[in-house]
């Protein structure tokens, strides 16, 4: 059975797993019950037939009995514990099958019982397959195929001499549902681990970004309270200067308010830039790029013919917030002469590339940038990846930040 992980995130995809799993092996185990019965009663035995519906009497109380246990304790226990069970239980069904079939084909062998109840076999490979463990299924395959080869060669003197040839064929078809039960059993475990891993990803993701969103209003917070609202105190203690007919007051409170609408201002623009919503991504990342060649001594180029006027797309924010982001830091700490700006748009794909010939990014930098607090770097990462998209961070010397998201039209 697959492996469990111990996260909140993959537990719902394991326990699907494991209950589907365990309610074919039961359904499975349940009609091998039948077909035996079904077999006895259809083709009875001429001899020891008590022996017989005792041995079925006693697989039918161990399946009951596991079936008990797999609903209360499976899921609580570990690997180990639930492999063991497993080739118990798959012993148990093996056995049932051959010690009837070899018995009635030794003291019965003028009737049909022995040739109908062997093909009771086929199911142990398919029982096998629902453990979602390859290793149980290749552990108990070589002795199915051994088994009914063993039966058949019983049952070849009753048969009249059945050829060689022809029992070797019936064993090569049991080998091979074997062999693809193994294959099976790998095949839905690994699809059972990426999808739990892919429940992983995505619950650490989540968690990332609320982590993220909740400092980052802590720094709006901290910026709102260290910025504009000093120049608003400051402003409202020199009113009392102001009423005494103080120009200095005056000027100071004109100051202090200019101050602080400019603070505002900015963040205004930051939290939500006007030109975004008025006009679409590629004007508001032209306005950024002249903004930055404006006050800078950095030249700035932009290319955005990939990109159409009208466009708009549920990933215009994001890509701005992440030009904005990577372009202050390579004014800050990449010491750029020049920096380029790439826009464009293909099919359900919006791709941003922000380049500059600074001295580049040091591998233990973004770790060391987190843990100061400067969280722009890894918010726009992590909001990249949570969409689906791609992030990577090349060039050295210089820098090359590459973005691709998938997008819809907005």
């Amino acid at each position: 059975m697959p492996e469990r992980s111990g996260s909140p995130g993959s537990a719902p995809v394991a326990d699907v797993s494991l209950l589907r799993g365990l309610l074919l092996q039961f359904a499975l185990r349940a009609l091998l019950a039948v077909f035996i019965g079904s077999g006895l009663l259809l083709q009875p035995p001429n001899a020891n037939r008590w022996l017989h519906w005792g041995i079925l009497a006693g697989y039918g109380a161990s399946v009951t009995v596991w079936g008990l246990w797999a609903q209360r304790s499976a899921d609580r226990s570990d690997q180990r514990t639930q492999r063991a069970v497993s080739l118990l239980m798959l012993c148990a069904d093996l056995t049932v099958v051959a010690i009837i079939s070899a018995d009635t084909g030794l003291s019965s062998p003028e009737t049909w019982t022995s040739d109908v109840l062997q093909h009771g076999l086929f199911l142990i490979p398919l029982i096998a397959a629902a453990q979602l463990d390859p290793v149980v299924s290749a552990m108990i395959a070589i002795p199915t195929v051994g088994t009914f080869f063993v039966v058949n060669w019983i049952d070849r003197e009753a048969n009249g001499h059945e050829p060689w040839g022809s029992i070797l064929l019936r064993t090569a078809i049991v080998f091979g549902l074997a062999a693809g039960s193994v294959a099976l059993s790998w095949i839905q475990q690994s699809k059972t681990r990426t999808i739990t891993d892919l429940a992983l990803e995505r619950t650490r993701l989540l968690e990332e970004v609320i982590s993220l969103e909740k400092r980052e209003r802590q720094s709006l917070s901290e910026r709102l309270h260290d910025g504009a609202l000093q120049y608003v105190l400051v402003a409202r203690h020199d009113m009392e200067d102001v009423r005494d007919g103080s120009v200095e007051g005056m000027d100071r409170v004109d100051f202090a308010l200019a101050e602080s609408s400019r603070l505002l201002r900015d963040v205004v623009r930051e939290l939500h830039p006007e030109v975004l919503a008025r006009a679409g991504l590629k004007a508001a990342i032209t306005a950024l790029a002249d903004s930055i060649a404006a006050r800078t001594s950095i030249a700035v180029q932009l290319d955005a013919d990939g990109w159409p006027d009208n466009l708009r797309t549920d990933a215009d924010y994001l890509l701005y917030s992440a030009a904005r982001e990577f372009s202050t830091n390579a004014i800050k700490h990449a010491h750029a002469d020049n920096l380029r700006f790439t826009l464009a748009h293909n099919g359900n794909r919006a791709e941003l590339r922000i380049t500059d010939d600074g001295v580049g990014i040091p591998p233990n930098r973004l770790a060391q940038s987190i843990e100061n607090g400067h969280i722009g770097f890894a918010s726009i990462c992590t909001k990249v990846l949570a969409t689906g998209g791609e992030f990577a961070v090349t060039g050295s010397p210089g820098t090359v930040i590459s973005i691709a998201v998938p997008t819809s039209r907005a």
